[in-house]
């Protein structure tokens, strides 16, 4: 399923449906708009676990922060109460398990690269590649993985926020994307014709919140 063209068409049919009762005066559109915006982003939230529970605390933040602005916009609570000092907690979490201002890594059976505000390089030369987590916030990640070969078992996660990911395979593998782009992109462009029945597989986990994560030979 395309998590992604779900979540944007039940958005346009929630807004046409609103407006068709405007004009017929059942209710303000613009007045429950301003008021319940924030059910938008506590759905995205719900439908990132759902279409990729790997990233869970991904799902969460998403879904609280949602929260947030939904008390705030019914006078439940103070948003600058909140959001501002969680930010601030979260950006030094983040700086914490950064690693650095960005580097070229050669990699094992798995990759893990954790980049903010910075970006990395990543090569894979193995021939039981078991997968990896690969994240970049506010930054970007490239990997390599044209001189390896996946495990039966193997399983990457990429995640990107305000950043970038790109993954580069050799032809012949089939890669299986699953994951909800939100206002972010995840683009497979590995080839598309049939491939033989022991192709290499590679299953990846992907979420891109305002961010882009590309696939490509």
């Amino acid at each position: 399923m395309n998590w992604g063209r779900l979540y944007f068409g039940s958005l346009i049919v929630a807004v046409g449906t609103l407006l068709l009762l405007d004009n017929a005066d059942v209710l303000d559109a613009g007045d429950v708009l301003s008021t319940w915006w924030p059910a938008a982003v506590i759905a995205a939230g719900l439908l990132t676990l759902v279409a990729n529970p790997r990233h869970w605390p991904v799902a969460v933040i998403i879904t609280a922060v949602g929260a947030a602005f939904l008390l705030s916009s019914l006078d439940i609570v103070d948003i600058s109460e909140i959001i501002i000092p969680a930010a601030i907690i979260l950006v030094g979490i983040l700086v914490i398990l950064g690693r650095g201002l960005g580097s070229r890594t050669e990699a094992g059976d798995r990759v893990n690269s954790f980049n903010v505000f910075s970006g990395s390089e990543i090569a894979s030369h193995s021939k039981q590649f078991q997968g990896g987590s690969i994240a970049a916030v506010f930054g970007g990640a490239e990997v390599d993985l044209r001189d390896a070969l996946p495990a039966a078992d193997a399983q990457l996660d990429v995640f990107a926020a305000f950043g970038g990911v790109e993954i580069r395979v050799p032809v012949g593998w089939q890669v299986i994307t699953r994951g909800l782009p939100i206002f972010g992109g995840i683009d497979n462009v590995t080839a598309k014709e049939q491939l033989p029945a022991d192709a290499p597989v590679l299953p990846i986990s992907a979420t891109a919140l305002f961010g882009g994560i590309d696939i490509k030979h």
